[in-house]
């Protein structure tokens, strides 16, 4: 429910969006707290990590918005969803999500050195 409730909500994202890089940093708590709640308890479906996933990251306005605003949460976002990943807590139907997520993190690398 707070998932759906709250974060993938458009009316949360813009409200988040509004508050800059403390927003950004936000959106990284929520899938820090979503992929560590999936670790220790298995009760989060691929599903729910795929929808913040397609809410944050396969957003281009909220791309755009993470890498622009704080590169180090866009990082610690794509991290967090290769971790999933990895433990087997997340089967996304594209193929091209982990090079998706490579790149993300690049960007935001080089956004990082920078800034």
């Amino acid at each position: 429910r707070v998932v759906r409730a709250r974060a993938v909500n458009p009316r949360f994202i813009a409200g988040q969006m509004r508050h800059g890089p403390r927003g950004a940093s936000e959106f990284a708590e929520t899938v820090d707290r979503l992929v560590g709640f999936a670790e220790t308890t298995h009760a989060i479906s691929g599903a729910l990590i795929e929808a913040v996933h397609d809410a944050y990251v396969a957003d281009p306005d909220v791309r755009a918005f993470l890498l622009r605003e704080n590169p180090a949460a866009a990082k610690v976002i794509a991290e967090r969803f290769l971790a999933a990943r990895r433990r087997g807590l997340w089967h996304p139907l594209r193929n091209s999500i982990d090079d998706d997520l490579a790149a993300l993190i690049a960007e935001a690398e080089t956004n990082e050195a920078a800034a």
